[in-house]
């Protein structure tokens, strides 16, 4: 066991963790970062798509807002919106520059040196910026490298330490290469370990697990928006990202009778709909016997073509590997659960990043993404990953400049227990391997009629089956090496997420965003504009709603058919 001290501790470092932490040591805190593969190179913000939505100073910034609320389904939290609006700008360019500084470049120009602005996902008057997700990474890598923060590659943080008050005072994790374990002492912690994806089916997102929100959770903290787990889609070949890119530049979707058929579900904007819509209407597609279905890239453009190669290599190497050619056939495409990433559900937070316990602080993928409400445009999760990380960094600064480090024997202590049960996998010879436990629990939640066309019936059943699953199997997992035990410690965290989800879904009795309830086919906004929240009371997961404050944009007082 070894022991590492900080004021600031970041769990994570994709966007959001490695921005915090670069803010926070420039305020003066000393910080560490601990990420569960390689900063840079590890989570979500490596298969960002190249979208980041930047209000620019002169554009409208009313516009902006009504566009993202109406978009969002009337879920978001209207003050985020506006500050996300306020404080993009300045992060995108300061990170921009430090590109430049390290002969990095981080966003596409055209030939008047403009950044390059395209509407992709969802957006109507609005627009994303064009960002190299690989260049931006590798410049934050660069940049922690420049402050001297020590970052800590290839640790799993599994638990928190808390104080006999509830205040978080650091965390424990696996440096599963050197086979030893970590003791994170610090005065505030920034949780930036992003969401729990289930090992499914889409690019690079198979060691996010939710590790992050369950540990919060277990401590009592609140979470919020799991009734809206997150799907992409992808080819049914091979494990790709970049879709809101490809309907950005004129791809479009088929079904088997070769009808685009994506105007019927989402008129305004067709191919471009959001997500939700999008998932949703596949699934529908299949239900009524139209599918396969597929993406057609035909119609894009030479000079779009060259941007979609250079912006996902990841996935050109991919269709390269299959020798298919995007551009002259059409390819077979489906849904994607992504669970809680992306914006699925996570941490409650205020407009400061802060949780409902002291010195725990949520940024990015890791929180509920409070801007997005259901999932309103294309591009605002990278520019939430900046504003909230500098906001965590400003606050969690603040606070811990007012407190002490935890008493370090009796953290130790704590830890050492933790640890031991941590290890318990390694003594279950004729346990259950992880990757069963692991299948077991896509069984439950993937199923079409579980993800995307819900009804009160299949919940409850998901539910039973999620929780005999938690009660007599997970404790049954084993481990035979320090790589498997991660995998081990990453069951648990799956099953945890994925009950918070299953619960959250059956709460809201109506259709909005991902929550399409077959028995509730409208959206409520006289008794269901609410959030849904969770949270750990005594053991038992508590699931309850709370009315969605609208201080600048009013919804409509009335129901309907979803937007």
């Amino acid at each position: 066991m070894k022991i590492v001290t900080s004021d600031i501790l970041v769990i994570g470092g994709g966007l959001a963790g490695g921005w915090a932490a670069i803010k926070a040591k420039e305020l003066g805190a000393e910080v560490v970062v601990v990420d569960k593969g390689q900063v840079g190179r590890s989570g979500s913000s490596v298969f960002a798509a190249g979208s980041i939505s930047v209000c620019y100073p002169e554009d409208d910034h009313e516009v902006w807002f009504q566009e993202i609320i109406e978009r969002g389904e009337y879920l978001n939290d209207q003050e985020w919106v506006k500050i996300q609006l306020n404080e993009t700008y300045p992060h995108v360019m300061e990170l921009d520059t430090l590109g430049k500084r390290y002969g990095i470049k981080v966003l596409e120009r055209g030939e008047n040196g403009e950044p390059v602005r395209t509407r992709t996902r969802g957006h109507i008057k609005t627009h994303t910026t064009t960002i190299h997700a690989l260049p931006m990474m590798d410049t934050v890598a660069l940049r922690l490298k420049e402050l001297e923060i020590p970052v800590y590659h290839r640790v799993m943080a599994f638990d928190l330490l808390t104080d006999s008050e509830g205040g978080v005072c650091g965390s424990v994790g696996f440096a599963y290469r050197e086979n030893l374990f970590y003791v994170f002492l610090s005065k505030a912690v920034i949780m930036a370990a992003s969401g729990c994806g289930f090992k499914a089916f889409f690019l690079g997102h198979k060691n996010l697990t939710g590790e992050g929100q369950a540990m919060a959770y277990e401590k009592g903290v609140i979470l919020r928006n799991f009734d809206q787990a997150t799907s992409n889609t992808t080819a049914r070949l091979l494990d790709i990202h970049g879709l809101g890119r490809m309907v950005g530049l004129g791809g479009r979707f088929l079904n088997k009778d070769g009808q685009e058929f994506m105007w019927e579900h989402e008129p305004a904007v067709g191919n471009r709909a959001r997500l939700p819509k999008l998932t949703v209407a596949m699934a529908k597609e299949a239900r009524a016997g139209k599918s396969p279905l597929y993406l057609d890239l035909r119609p894009v453009k030479t000079a779009g073509q060259e941007m979609l190669r250079d912006l996902l290599p990841q996935t050109f190497k991919a269709f390269s590997s299959l020798e298919i050619d995007p551009f002259a056939e059409v390819m077979e495409w489906i849904p994607a659960f992504e669970g809680s990433l992306m914006h699925g559900g996570g941490i409650d937070i205020d407009t400061g990043c802060a949780t409902n316990l002291p010195g725990l602080y949520a940024v990015g993928d890791s929180t509920c993404t409070p801007e997005h409400g259901t999932y309103s445009i294309g591009g605002l999760n990278l520019a939430f990953c900046l504003v909230s990380g500098d906001r965590a960094a400003s606050h969690a600064g603040r606070y811990m400049g007012e407190i002490s480090l935890c008493h370090e024997k009796t953290m130790i202590e704590m830890a050492e227990s933790i640890i031991q049960q941590a290890m318990a996998p390694l003594d279950r010879i004729h346990g259950i391997p992880s990757d069963v436990l692991t299948r077991k629990i896509q069984k439950i939640i993937l199923p079409y009629d579980v993800c995307y066309l819900r009804n009160q019936e299949r919940l409850k059943t998901a539910i039973e089956r999620m929780v005999r699953l938690r009660q007599e199997e997970i404790g049954k997992v084993s481990a035979n090496d320090s790589h498997s035990l991660v995998k081990a410690l990453e069951v648990p965290a799956m099953a945890l997420v994925a009950e918070m989800i299953l619960r959250s879904a059956l709460y809201r009795q109506e259709s909005r965003g991902f929550n399409y309830r077959e028995d509730f086919p409208l959206t409520d906004n006289i008794d269901w504009l609410k959030w849904i929240m969770v949270k750990n009371v005594d053991g038992e997961m508590h699931v309850w709603g709370e009315k969605v404050p609208t201080p600048y944009l009013t919804p409509p007082h009335e129901k309907y058919e979803p937007r």
